[in-house]
């Protein structure tokens, strides 16, 4: 079905902030996530760039925090679209699993971008029908 690989929101998991996730150089993170991830460019410059893709925008910085320290979440429309999507670009996501959080089940899988950043992709599962 088109238009399920949609990026519907995204947010911090810990203290790490979605619009300065930390990367070691601007110009070859941007590259990884535009041609990996799906995002476009929005603006940038020496340091810093903010992407989007769909719903969701994103900025990344030359700060000095560790990216290894650094993970966020995105909710998506098709976790295993998605999935097949970065699989296809070598981007080695993990396996997809089901998990729960505050009482909802989702579908989820975890992949690290070069430098270190980790993320959920994720998308609710629907409630199961009550006998």
């Amino acid at each position: 079905m088109p238009g399920t690989l949609f990026f519907k929101d995204v947010g911090p998991i810990g203290d790490t902030d979605t619009n300065a996730l930390p990367v070691k150089e601007i110009g070859p993170a941007i590259g990884y996530y535009t041609q990996v991830l799906g995002f476009s460019l929005v603006e940038r410059d020496q340091t810093s760039a903010r992407l989007r893709r769909d719903n969701v925008q994103i900025g990344l910085a030359v700060n000095g925090r560790d990216p290894e320290q650094a993970s966020c979440w995105f909710s998506v429309g098709d976790v295993d679209a998605l999935w097949r999507e970065l699989d296809s670009k070598f981007a080695s996501p993990g396996i997809i699993d089901e998990q729960e959080f505050g009482g909802e089940r989702y579908r989820v899988f975890f992949a690290k971008e070069p430098y270190g950043v980790c993320f959920c992709f994720s998308h609710p599962l629907e409630p199961a029908a009550s006998d």
